[in-house]
């Protein structure tokens, strides 16, 4: 392909999908993608595989588009030129749910956006917080299913008495109706 510049789709207001892998882009800098910015309603771009190089993409370009879900933008330099990449583009696109070949799971996004706040230390932090709560939602969810085993003894116990009670009580019965028989 030999697209070199994302242009006139200002009039497109539907367009939800757009891939432009493989293409020039990218090669007269950050001008070739200011395109992208006009199309609102986009929300999966495959960019990959182009000649982008400017970091300021994430800031001027990506960041602009509200409803960017999902992101291809492996096989760029600006990849490498992007300190921490994963992490900075997570932490700057909210609405991202796929960056390049990964999904972006929630604990991904908090350790992202720790990391964006105070770096490795705040992100180590945020990644025992994680943990941590994870233990937590696994120890009450344990508790919770040996709560549910014992409630469930407890009724079958319960059942169990109540039908010897109610084989007594029949046999009690029996019992006095073949004594009534008897003293006829």
């Amino acid at each position: 392909n030999y697209l070199s510049k994302i242009e006139n789709l200002d009039g497109i207001n539907d367009l939800n999908t757009l891939q432009v892998k493989k293409n020039r882009i990218g090669k007269n800098g950050l001008e070739d993608v200011l395109g992208l910015i006009e199309i609102q309603s986009l929300s999966v771009l495959d960019i990959s595989e182009n000649f982008i190089d400017d970091p300021a993409i994430v800031d001027e370009v990506f960041a602009k588009m509200p409803n960017l879900a999902v992101l291809y933008l492996k096989g760029n330099p600006v990849c490498k030129n992007i300190r921490h990449y994963k992490k900075t583009i997570i932490s700057k696109l909210p609405g991202l749910k796929y960056l390049d070949d990964s999904p972006v799971f929630p604990e991904d996004r908090r350790a992202a956006e720790a990391f964006a706040r105070g770096g490795v230390t705040e992100e180590r932090e945020e990644r025992k917080k994680i943990k941590k709560e994870k233990d937590e939602l696994h120890w009450k969810n344990h508790d919770a299913f040996r709560e549910m085993i014992r409630k469930a003894k407890e009724k079958k116990l319960q059942e169990e008495e109540e039908k010897k009670q109610q084989q007594k009580d029949e046999e009690d019965n029996d019992q006095k109706d073949e004594e009534k028989e008897e003293t006829k």
